[in-house]
């Protein structure tokens, strides 16, 4: 198992194909199986990386500290980069890992080349719809109490639901349920981190490098509405739709989501 340390932590990554770099960063409680056979796909014309962010899965180390965590996850991932003499790189991010890779490209430019953010929940603390205020108050209750796999299971439910009601949760296989629920501390502490509203438009204008955003048009508001305020403080942004996908397109359609992320 390859791991570099940074910091506390002993990063767990591995590495297929060759070519440009490629980084690809998960999202909140999972881990770089997450991506699947898209990876194969992308290693087809690319030295793809990936790895399991800090605290989550086989990178070990305490969480980061809630204040400053959104930078301490970019450093991370800047350091694998530099450690790796793979940079600059297009850096592809799954939700949560779509804020860190934003953060990555404002504070480290000369080691992204172009940033593809699928679904990131950008500003979504700030702007969550009323329907979904109770859901994720009862995960924090939840695991305020100690019922930590209830409340990432609340959590789950909630933010995987598409506009039929129905949730994509209930149908995943039992190892990747059981994978998320390992990381129920992890999870439940990355809540608490906020979604990248340090992340200001003013910010926003410093970045350069080419960038593109991937959405579901079948995920949940929360996620359509966090790209729509994103796109409109980048108009530069080019944005994809992907019919029948919900908010885990990167494992219904790996090949279509290879795609857009490898489109210049």
């Amino acid at each position: 198992m390859a791991t570099m340390m940074v910091g506390d932590a002993a990063l767990y990554y591995r590495e297929m194909g060759s070519g440009t770099p490629l980084l690809l960063i998960h999202g909140t409680g999972g881990r770089a199986d997450d991506f699947g056979a898209a990876i194969e796909a992308l290693a087809r014309q690319h030295r793809v990386i990936v790895y399991d962010r800090r605290g989550h899965a086989r990178s070990g180390a305490k969480p980061a500290a809630v204040k400053g965590y959104l930078n301490r996850q970019a450093e991370d991932a800047a350091a694998l980069l530099r450690g790796l003499g793979a940079a600059p790189a297009t850096v592809v991010g799954w939700s949560m890992g779509g804020l860190i890779a934003l953060c990555l490209a404002l504070e480290h430019p000369d080691l992204v080349s172009r940033l593809v953010v699928c679904e990131p929940p950008f500003h979504t603390v700030k702007h969550m719809p009323l329907s979904s205020v109770a859901p994720f108050l009862k995960a924090l209750l939840l695991s305020a109490i100690g019922c930590k796999r209830a409340a990432v299971t609340a959590f789950l439910r909630m933010t995987l639901r598409g506009p039929d009601g129905a949730s994509t949760y209930d149908s995943l296989d039992d190892e990747t349920r059981q994978a998320v629920l390992e990381n129920a501390d992890i999870l439940l502490h990355e809540l608490k981190t906020g979604t990248g509203e340090e992340i200001t438009a003013e910010r926003l204008k410093q970045l350069h490098c080419p960038i593109s955003a991937i959405v579901g048009e079948q995920t949940h508001r929360l996620f359509t509405e966090a790209v729509q305020r994103l796109s409109g403080m980048l108009p530069q942004m080019r944005v994809t739709h992907v019919p029948a996908a919900g908010h885990l397109l990167v494992l219904s359609h790996p090949a279509t989501f290879a795609q857009l992320a490898l489109q210049p």
